[in-house]
């Protein structure tokens, strides 16, 4: 998910809370316009003034989330090995408040829906990742490991949210720590993946269409990003809960970021991307049923059918046996509609 999130209902509003921030900033007199809500905890606003625009970002309210230290860490590094990133005017660390470049309101997803070429969207966003693999050689950010990661954490969510809404089983502590042990077999199971920068959510609607820069495009919401598994990006490009990529645009995806791997690097690759799609979709379907249930978010539950196709598409490689068996010893289904 983006995160632009619990945009307030009026201009007043807005500009009224952050009106010495801005007056600090340099964008005292401008026009503040609240954004749409999504899944996160961050606030976005756009702010007009004298024929110039910016985006105010407030992450005050991003709670258990990365603040805006992280972002601003993540920013200045993802910019320093040459990818495209909002410039940052002004901000206020203690306030968790900053004022940013406006990329534009096009994202790749926004230009697919109007017929551009689909294969060429997924390219660009493939050789990002393919700059990120090979500029990101060491953990210079200290960033956490993906094991330690509130994603991984998260993934307690599929037994939390969606296995009551099929079974009548109760998310209890030992149905819990079932799950996890078979993830820990899982994995435990694997050689050592090689690890590099993770975005945590690479999709197409956090690069931003910007055809008057020199490389085209912007990344944004970068500031959830870990030291993880090489594959976990690329299948959250190929694989998102909201649109589903041809077989043939993801097999050439794959071949052109596994270009020069070894045969065994490229089957430590793919087993890897395997089970860390398994992952993703597990704690995607909770996240949105959690956001269903807590937050009364409906408009995710059309993509639950496709995230489910996802698991049970790799359900028979060997590498998910411990899942498959999982699911059948506790008859959690995943052709079932939640209830």
């Amino acid at each position: 998910m983006n995160a632009v999130a619990h945009a307030m209902t009026s201009h007043a509003t807005s500009s009224f809370e952050h009106t010495d921030f801005l007056q600090a900033a340099g964008w005292g007199n401008a026009e503040v316009i609240p954004m749409g809500a999504d899944a996160g905890y961050r606030c976005y606003f756009q702010l007009k003034m004298k024929g110039q625009r910016a985006l105010l970002m407030d992450m005050s309210r991003a709670g258990y989330e990365a603040g805006l230290k992280a972002y601003l860490d993540i920013c200045d590094y993802l910019g320093g090995i040459g990818l495209e990133v909002p410039e940052i005017y002004y901000h206020d660390i203690d306030m968790g408040l900053a004022v940013i470049e406006d990329l534009g309101k096009d994202s790749f997803g926004d230009v697919l829906r109007k017929g551009h070429e689909k294969e060429e969207l997924y390219r660009r966003g493939t050789e990002i990742l393919i700059r990120i693999k090979d500029q990101a050689k060491d953990n210079v950010l200290s960033l956490t490991s993906y094991n330690d990661c509130i994603i991984r954490e998260r993934l307690a969510q599929f037994v939390e949210f969606y296995v009551p809404s099929v079974t009548s089983l109760s998310p209890d502590k030992e149905l819990h720590e079932s799950y996890q042990q078979m993830w820990q077999q899982v994995e435990h199971n694997l050689p050592p993946a090689v690890n590099t920068f993770c975005h945590a959510d690479y999709h197409l609607e956090n690069l931003i269409w910007c055809p008057d820069r020199e490389e085209g495009y912007g990344l944004i919401d970068f500031q959830d990003a870990f030291w993880g598994p090489q594959p976990y990006d690329l299948l959250n490009l190929l694989e998102d809960a909201r649109t589903s990529v041809p077989d043939e645009i993801k097999n050439k995806m794959k071949a052109l970021y596994c270009e020069g791997m070894s045969a065994e690097e490229r089957q430590v690759f793919e087993d890897w991307y395997v089970v860390l799609s398994a992952h993703f979709h597990s704690r995607v379907l909770g996240l949105f049923l959690k956001l269903h249930k807590e937050r009364g978010m409906e408009q995710y539950l059309p993509h639950v059918p496709r995230l489910q196709n996802y698991i049970k598409g790799n359900l028979d490689n060997p590498v998910l046996a411990p899942l498959k068996k999982w699911l059948e010893d506790h008859q959690v289904s995943l052709d079932a509609a939640p209830a």
